[in-house]
């Protein structure tokens, strides 16, 4: 499976890449993550860019080292305003990224 970021509220991730998801300039608001981890101890990073331009970790996420069990982070009604959006790293498993609105 590949990478599904075409719905307006929903995006679901299962393969890191350095490629940005959405260029510098972009706002990203993201509402939740469900990190789905394939096996304990799984790491989901996600960079946005920072003022000069610069890819720098933005939400980082790591599976419990006794059970890859789903983790939930929820940032809110306002969410979390990301400058971008790069899915640099999954071990395994995937993510689910619900979007709220700019």
């Amino acid at each position: 499976m590949s990478n599904s970021v075409s719905g307006e509220r929903l995006w679901t991730l299962d393969t890191a890449s350095a490629t940005a998801i959405k260029a510098v300039g972009t706002e990203v608001v993201v509402r939740a993550i469900e990190f789905r981890p394939a096996a304990v101890d799984d790491d989901l990073v996600i960079q946005e860019y920072d003022s000069a331009g610069t890819a720098r970790t933005a939400i980082s996420m790591k599976a419990d080292h006794a059970a890859a069990e789903p983790i939930y982070r929820d940032f809110g009604p306002d969410g979390r305003r990301l400058n971008g959006f790069i899915f640099v790293t999954l071990d395994a498993g995937s993510a689910i990224v619900y979007l709220g609105k700019g």
